[in-house]
């Protein structure tokens, strides 16, 4: 019975140190600045087959509208979100890095995010300019709409 009474103490306490160290290994955001979103959910059941486009859900859905500002080196953190995110570069230039794969895109330019992919980070690389995002993203209903996650190791 003592042995169990000692050992039950250090179990805990690494127990704790590995929470506290996943913790830490997740990176927050520095130098994002997302406006309030516009929050609206669909019914379950959408489905719409047009002009060679395919968009279908089969339960209840939020749909979410917003902008990012990143500040001049500014960056998400590492994350990934449920659902589907669509995001427009509306000024200045980004780079996406997923896992350990980087694209850069710049005003005009379109990429979507999904929980299918390894976790990611936006990043500002201008030193002077901010970066504006324009973003709507659909998550199943009830989900939260960002999950931390912790930096691949490329």
């Amino acid at each position: 019975m003592r042995a169990i009474r000692r050992v039950m103490p250090a179990v805990a306490v690494a127990a704790a140190a590995g929470g506290f160290a996943a913790y830490a290994l997740a990176s927050p955001p520095s130098g994002q600045h997302p406006t309030a979103p516009a929050i609206g959910q669909l019914a379950a059941g959408q489905q719409v087959n047009t002009d060679r486009l395919k968009f279908q859900t089969k339960d209840a859905a939020d749909v979410a509208t917003f902008s990012v500002t990143y500040d001049p080196s500014g960056f998400s953190g590492w994350h990934t979100h449920p659902g589907i995110v669509f995001v427009v570069v509306q000024s200045g230039s980004v780079v996406r890095q997923v896992g350990c794969a980087s694209t850069t895109y710049d005003a005009g330019d379109s990429f979507i995010e999904s929980d299918e992919q390894p976790p990611g980070q936006v990043r500002n690389p201008s030193d002077t300019t901010p970066a504006v995002l324009t973003v709507m993203q659909i998550t199943p209903h009830g989900t939260p709409r960002r999950v931390e996650a912790n930096p691949p190791e490329c």
